[in-house]
């Protein structure tokens, strides 16, 4: 238990028991891994727009360059994880996998969540974008108590609904209007002068969420699977399902299903391909690795509360580098969400330092007791 070390022998430990996990390497990487994930904003907009720093100047591209950016992420973690499998030795792991649909479904879901994601950062602001993926994580109970039957606490339903409070606030259907007045209106805003695609921006981010959620729904199962190989497997689903939305997105805009911005038309920029292969580096192999490493070195609930510091990088990026102003609801609409995600995972780290302690006394009581008996037992002889 001492420096923030303990012992685990579960699967997300790593591939054996008696593993040591170091809690504080394990914070560090995490804080490494989430501040990647929260440039994300920064580097997609300036890997595809005209102007980094002017949304209405447009795109160097159509609207589906978002998902091909999410394309090359989930390949750069592809190559990732298959270098770690023969870096690690487990090519004989990667073989005797059992591929099942769980594995695949998660990655598929995340794929398809990253490509809304980035593509909502390119069409509405990044408060929004990021505050609606992150009620994937409540959605998740919400569709484990659907599907699979789970148990939700009172707590949990509240978080559920902080989560869909927040989301209210963030699109303005409820809160605080200029004079201060409390105002409900269903007139959702579609369009700004900063953000023309606002409306279709805010549906991209909401389906991020539903994705992200259903991604952590389908990795509930088979948590016996080595890290590394169902990496693979996933990463290889992901970029499958982000490359499909690339192309449907492509095909709806070049025949006239949708306007015709939707098709790719890619015409990147040397400066703009810098952005995007800074975006696919920083924010998929370096953020992935050091998610990896915090992984397993954090227990679950550690690990998700720390996740959310994405969402503060990711707004600072928006009000420093973009200039995007914090509105009272936004704030009150991160707060719910953040706050409804987070609470049940510190509730986690709560109970899981209080079980570990309790362990520990009853460790330390156990060897007092034996080295007592073992003085007793000398001094008869």
């Amino acid at each position: 238990m001492a420096d923030n070390k303990i012992t685990s022998g579960s699967a997300q430990a790593g591939d054996g028991t008696g593993f040591e996990m170091d809690r504080k390497w394990g914070t560090i990487a995490m804080l490494i891994s989430a501040t990647g994930m929260g440039l994300v904003p920064l580097f997609s907009r300036w890997g595809t727009r005209t102007d980094m720093f002017d949304g209405t100047a447009g795109l160097n591209a159509g609207d589906s360059v978002g998902a091909l950016m999410a394309v090359g992420r989930m390949t750069m973690g592809l190559i990732f994880f298959v270098a770690l499998v023969f870096i690690t030795h487990k090519v004989g792991v990667f073989k005797k996998l059992k591929v099942t649909p769980a594995i695949i479904l998660g990655g598929v879901m995340i794929g398809l969540s990253l490509a809304c994601y980035v593509t909502a950062t390119l069409l509405t602001s990044v408060a929004n974008s990021v505050l609606f993926i992150y009620t994937g994580p409540v959605l998740c109970i919400l569709f484990a108590r659907i599907f699979r039957k789970e148990p939700m606490s009172i707590l949990q339903w509240v978080c559920l609904a902080a989560v869909i409070v927040g989301t209210l606030f963030g699109n303005n259907i409820v809160g605080f209007n200029e004079s201060g007045a409390f105002t409900v209106s269903f007139s959702l805003e579609m369009s700004t002068p900063d953000y023309p695609q606002k409306g279709i921006g805010d549906i991209f981010g909401l389906l991020s969420g539903v994705f992200y959620g259903l991604s952590m729904f389908f990795n509930g199962y088979r948590k016996d699977a080595d890290t590394t190989a169902r990496g693979v497997w996933n990463f290889l689903a992901a970029a499958l399902a982000a490359l499909a939305v690339t192309l449907v997105m492509n095909f709806m805009g070049e025949s006239g299903i949708v306007p015709s911005n939707w098709a790719l038309n890619l015409h990147l920029t040397p400066f703009n391909w810098i952005g995007a292969v800074l975006l696919w580096i920083f924010s998929g192999a370096v953020a992935l690795g050091f998610l990896l490493v915090a992984g397993r070195n954090l227990p679950a609930a550690d690990y998700g509360t720390i996740a959310y510091w994405e969402v503060p990088v990711a707004l600072f990026i928006g009000l420093v580098i973009f200039g995007e102003a914090l509105t009272i609801n936004t704030v009150i609409g991160g707060v719910l969400i953040i706050g409804g995600g987070a609470i049940p995972a510190i509730k986690g780290i709560i109970e899981g330092a209080k079980h570990e302690k309790e362990v520990e006394i009853r460790e330390n009581l156990s060897a007092r007791l034996e080295e007592e008996a073992q003085k007793e037992d000398l001094d008869l002889r």
